[in-house]
């Protein structure tokens, strides 16, 4: 064969090739093909739907989709199970037809049409509707008869979807008491019978407004939020309450949390507490008027007394965040920065890295025992200075500077002014020890150097 036509036969084959992939190998099989034909719904896609209308005898169902979330609007206001709604959309989308009836060929009597078991409006975002009358129950098989508006035949399906169109109305709510992030928090507000704590969220970080101002607790109210979008409904109050008999009158607690997306606040009373098969609930009011029994997550939580609300760690931050690192005790001090992930003296003499770590995590765990003390009149212990890595988000300052003061007698607990905080705290002698000691300590063993060269 001559080269060109090898040439000319190789293109061929690259061209074919290059359809397959791109055209043939997308479109659909014959068994899919086959089974499209066979949908009742054909071209339907459940995200274009906006409503949903379920009639069963003398009740209504009307649910209205809102943004990305459903809601129920009828018989009752309330927040839909998302979930739910998508599973019953599934479950009409998959509709098949066992079997075609031209409508004029048959009585649609026969098959319960002339008083549906239920119809089914489902409104599209284009402003158009698709109506479902579904039948009576067939004998073998449970099959169900359903005539879809506007079409000439009638068509035979399994009738498993049932049991999604006839749910009860609690079962179409949403259990959720509220669904949201620590991350989407812009502030929160507690009341305690007479007591109010208030905290706002300035990046990773939190601060207290009330009872004091000071660092808030981070992990406190991180795990605060995720109690309460832990929280599931368990029973539904629906009508008249006695507000004085579920303690929601004067509530125990009162939680405000405003979100950082600029959404409807968040606002949650919870009164008595019960105890249920084991579980302990409580009776919750959310918004203005929706009452419920709720999963018990949060009252031990916010018992807490309002002034412990203010963070234990003396300076809350990330040891990784760290790039510079200045310790000073007495006439001893070291100067350490990162240049490249590599902690260096500021002679350029390579420090212990892991030394390094561990004098950060020592600075970083550092918890407060005592708050608001008198200005120390003892004699300066040291100090440590880290320089944080620049971040404009960071609410923590780029310069943290811790002060150490002895403690005021023997055995005593040492004193401690950070940048940042207005109080002068209490902390363990030990603890400062710890951070400031043997600064030498922090340039590698060179005898341990050479014996990792030898190895």
């Amino acid at each position: 064969m001559k080269l060109r036509n090898l040439i000319i036969l190789a293109l061929v084959v690259m061209v074919i090739g290059a359809y397959i992939m791109l055209f043939e190998r997308h479109r659909p099989t014959l068994d899919e093909v086959e089974a499209q034909a066979e949908k009742l719904l054909q071209d339907f896609d459940r995200d274009d739907v906006t409503g949903i209308v379920v009639v069963r005898d003398s009740s209504r169902l009307r649910l209205e989709k809102v943004g990305e979330d459903w809601h129920l609007r009828e018989p009752l206001d309330f927040p839909a199970d998302s979930s739910v709604v998508s599973t019953t959309l599934g479950s009409l989308a998959g509709l098949e037809a066992d079997r075609r009836l031209p409508a004029t060929e048959v009585d649609a009597a026969e098959f319960g049409l002339n008083q549906p078991s239920a119809t089914v409006i489902l409104s599209t975002a284009g402003g158009s509707d698709v109506t479902l009358t579904v039948g009576d129950e067939l004998p073998l098989g449970s099959k169900r008869a359903l005539r879809l508006a506007g079409a000439d035949e009638i068509v035979i399906v399994a009738g498993r979807f049932m049991s999604d169109l006839g749910r009860d109305v609690d079962d179409w709510r949403s259990r959720e008491v509220v669904d949201i992030a620590a991350d989407q928090v812009a502030a929160i507000d507690i009341g305690a019978g007479g007591d109010n704590i208030r905290a706002v969220r300035l990046g990773d970080d939190w601060k207290l407004l009330q009872p004091l101002e000071d660092v808030a607790d981070r992990d406190h109210l991180q795990a605060l939020v995720g109690d309460l979008d832990a929280m599931r409904i368990e029973e539904f109050l629906d009508g008249e309450v006695d507000l004085a008999e579920l303690g929601l009158e004067a509530p125990a607690y009162e939680v405000l949390v405003v979100r950082g997306d600029g959404d409807e606040p968040f606002h949650l009373a919870l009164g008595i507490t019960r105890e249920t098969e084991g579980e302990i609930e409580v009776a919750c009011r959310r918004g203005d008027g929706e009452y419920f029994w709720a999963s018990d997550r949060v009252t031990t939580r916010l018992s807490k007394a309002p002034v412990l609300w203010r963070s234990k760690k003396v300076a809350p931050f990330e040891t990784w965040d760290v790039e510079g690192l200045v310790l000073t005790r007495g006439e001893s001090a070291v100067d350490l920065d990162q240049p490249d992930g590599i902690w260096q003296f500021a002679d350029g003499a390579e420090a212990d890295l892991t030394a390094v770590q561990e004098r950060l995590r020592k600075l970083s765990d550092l918890e407060a025992t005592d708050y608001d003390l008198m200005a120390p009149p003892t004699a300066e212990l040291g100090r440590a200075e880290i320089e944080m890595e620049a971040d404009d988000d960071s609410t923590v300052p780029r310069i943290l500077t811790f002060t150490f003061f002895a403690p005021l007698a023997e055995g005593g607990r040492a004193a401690v002014r950070v940048s940042g905080r207005e109080t002068v705290m209490g902390v363990e002698l030990s603890a400062v020890e710890a951070i400031l000691d043997d600064l030498e300590g922090l340039r590698p063993d060179p005898i341990e150097e050479i014996a990792d060269v030898l190895e």
